[in-house]
């Protein structure tokens, strides 16, 4: 599978179908059909173009876009959705939090959570291997489906994969940093709860970087400077209950944030 050049590309009036409903289930905070249950022929290039008019809905609300992710980046990833090459999906600046951040459960579907690193693009076009910044980025994706053990990589995308929520750690210089060494780990109110390596990601950390990048411009985005790029999960993405969470990420330091559950307002009696 190679994902198209979809720059320019018209809208299939189809995609309607989904892409109202998906927005629609999104502010209402309910779960949502994936793309292949009404449009079982549905291919990568209409999912993508989806993506973009879903993007376009964003920023026509006041969104940024802040960076871009990876999906599927690691050889079980894509063998499990039975796929050759990773996704891309696009940040939102309204989703950004930072150390010491408290995340409400509010909006969301079925939060998770996914350990990862996060670059940062320097601002000079000339050599973009020299003077990029990594950081701790942990993922806070919404498993929205309506059943969220049942989807395919083409949901995925049309879906942005799941892009919600994101906290972001303390930036280093990446050439100090052993970027595939990176032994991360992470509590729940003091309790283990995931850990991994960051080599993890496919092809390691650089080559990883380089996937994204090259996936964001095939799909008709280039990345800007100072856009956030965040690669492969570290070890096993769980689900994201309330509590207070601390990511250590060794020579990248802690990351510590609190999530608080929605809390529900009693109907008024008429």
């Amino acid at each position: 599978m190679t994902v198209a050049t979809l720059a320019g590309c018209a809208t299939d009036g189809a995609d309607s179908t989904y892409l109202g409903p998906f927005i629609a289930a999104e502010h209402a905070a309910t779960p949502f059909d994936p793309i292949t249950a009404s449009r079982p022929t549905a291919d990568f290039a209409s999912a993508y173009r989806i993506q973009q008019r879903y993007v376009r809905h964003r920023l026509r609300a006041g969104d940024t876009v802040a960076g871009y992710k990876g999906g599927l980046m690691s050889h079980a990833s894509l063998k499990a959705r039975n796929v050759a090459e990773p996704l891309v999906a696009v940040l939102f600046g309204s989703g950004r939090a930072d150390d010491g951040a408290t995340i409400s459960l509010c909006g969301y579907r079925k939060a998770s959570f996914e350990l990862k690193l996060g670059y940062l693009l320097p601002s000079s076009s000339a050599d973009r291997s020299r003077g990029v910044m990594v950081l701790p980025v942990i993922d806070l994706p919404d498993i929205a489906y309506r059943d969220p053990d049942h989807y395919n990589a083409i949901d995925m995308v049309a879906a942005n994969v799941s892009t919600a929520r994101y906290v972001r750690g303390a930036m280093r210089d990446a050439d100090r940093v052993d970027l595939d060494g990176v032994r991360v780990s992470l509590t729940r109110d003091g309790q283990p709860i995931a850990s991994g390596l960051s080599a993890e990601s496919l092809g390691g950390q650089r080559r990883s970087l380089d996937t994204v990048l090259t996936l964001a411009r095939r799909t008709g985005r280039d990345a800007r400077p100072g856009d956030l790029i965040v690669t492969g999960k570290i070890g096993d993405r769980g689900w994201l209950l309330p509590g207070r969470y601390s990511a250590n990420y060794g020579p990248l330091g802690m990351v510590r944030f609190t999530v608080v559950a929605c809390a529900v307002r009693p109907a008024v009696a008429s």
